[in-house]
């Protein structure tokens, strides 16, 4: 059923679709009736006075005030209150249609309230299961990181252990390696080179979750470059001692503000990198720069470069370029770890590739960056709490 049909409403007299209360529908063909009859009411009562009284009573002949008379009370007043009527009717009607008008506003304002009370009382369930469903995902987070603590746990005691002994048992018998025959110094070599590696891995775990704790404690102070890049050349080039190289400090450099082992240890993790990507007959380019209020060292190799979408991929933890038999020996940690070394002390780490315009060996240049012993800030970066350093140090672990 239509507004229009509902019982109590009816029309616009006019044939306005409008609904209208009876009683308002009422009211408006009594005031149209009125409008003609009261007119014409009025019209008659004066012209029947003013003929009472100027031709009846008075006898007068029809004269030009007779008819003005007449004009003026019988016709014009009729009209202007005809006219009045009229208009007040119109204004009944646009006051009944506005508010009519209102009264459908105000039904369809409060059906989209409702609607949006469903919809916000909706989301709220929505927001709801999803923050008990956020709820459940971070515990399992936090079961996960504990299971990772626990894994460090066994890393850390379970397997040092029996390899402190393996390798001081195998350094034990090269100090008579001369005796043994030449293929029992070969593997003698092996194991010991297997047995460092693992060390090694298992150093840069440990290394890596402590950092990523926030455990790894920070000693800074003011540090000269060149001997600890020379150290770090002396480590990263152990295997390699013939490697080609150059090294290239500015002079009058200022020492740098950090930590002294953990500079060397990203400086030997760049070097590293540089010695895995970059061909034997290549020089590494390392040097040693002022700019920008930091100093800068960058390593740089003759190597197959980074590719563009690679850049930022090669910070992350175990990743490496290539995959399978392409990618390159190591675990993927040393440029991870060098990154978040280097802004742990108010530096960072990036790649700039093609280092060369060679397009045989574009290589690549890594640069870290370390703030200038006479510009620190007057409070050093927030420094874990203390914790027992680890005897053996961090392990070198390239990219």
């Amino acid at each position: 059923m239509s507004p229009l049909e509902r019982p109590g409403r009816t029309t616009d007299p006019r044939g306005d679709p409008r609904p209208y209360p009876r009683t308002t529908a009422s009211a408006l063909r009594l005031l149209g009736l009125i409008r003609w009859l009261l007119p014409l009411g009025l019209a008659a009562m004066a012209l029947s006075v003013e003929v009472g009284e100027h031709v009846v009573l008075e006898r007068e002949p029809l004269s030009l005030t007779f008819f003005g008379e007449v004009a003026l009370f019988a016709i014009a007043g009729p009209v202007a209150v005809a006219i009045t009527l009229g208009w007040m009717r119109r204004l009944v009607i646009a006051y009944q249609a506005t508010s009519a008008e209102l009264e459908a506003v105000n039904r369809d304002l409060e059906a989209i309230v409702e609607e949006r009370t469903a919809h916000l009382h909706e989301a709220g369930r929505e927001l709801a299961a999803t923050n008990a469903e956020l709820a459940r995902a971070n515990e399992e987070l936090r079961q996960v990181d504990r299971l990772k603590s626990e894994f460090v746990s066994l890393v850390s005691h379970q397997l040092r252990a029996p390899l402190t002994n393996i390798t001081g048992a195998l350094e034990l018998v090269a100090e008579d390696a001369a005796l043994l025959p030449p293929h029992s110094q070969r593997t003698l070599r092996i194991l010991s080179h297997e047995s460092q590696r693992l060390s090694h891995l298992i150093q840069a775990i440990l290394d890596v979750s402590r950092l990523e704790a926030g455990r790894l404690t920070l000693r800074l102070g003011p540090v000269a470059l060149e001997p600890l890049l020379a150290r770090a050349v002396a480590s990263a080039f152990a295997a390699e001692p013939g490697r080609r190289h150059t090294l290239e400090v500015a002079a009058g450099l200022p020492p740098a503000w950090g930590d002294e082992m953990l500079l060397e240890e990203i400086a030997r993790n760049l070097l590293e990198n540089a010695v895995r990507y970059s061909p034997p007959s290549e020089p590494i380019e390392i040097s040693v720069s002022l700019g920008d209020g930091m100093l800068r060292v960058a390593v740089a190799d003759h190597g197959p470069g980074v590719p563009h979408e690679e850049r930022e991929n090669v910070f992350r933890s175990f990743y490496r370029v290539g995959s399978g038999e392409t990618a390159a020996a190591g675990y993927g940690l040393g440029l991870y770890f060098a990154q978040k070394l280097a802004r742990a002390q108010g530096g960072d780490v990036w790649v700039e590739s093609p280092a060369w315009p060679d397009t045989g060996g574009p290589g690549a240049r890594f640069v870290f960056t370390i703030p200038i012993a006479g510009e620190v800030p007057d409070e050093a970066p927030d420094e874990a709490p203390d914790e027992a350093p680890d005897e053996s140090g961090p392990a070198g672990q390239a990219g």
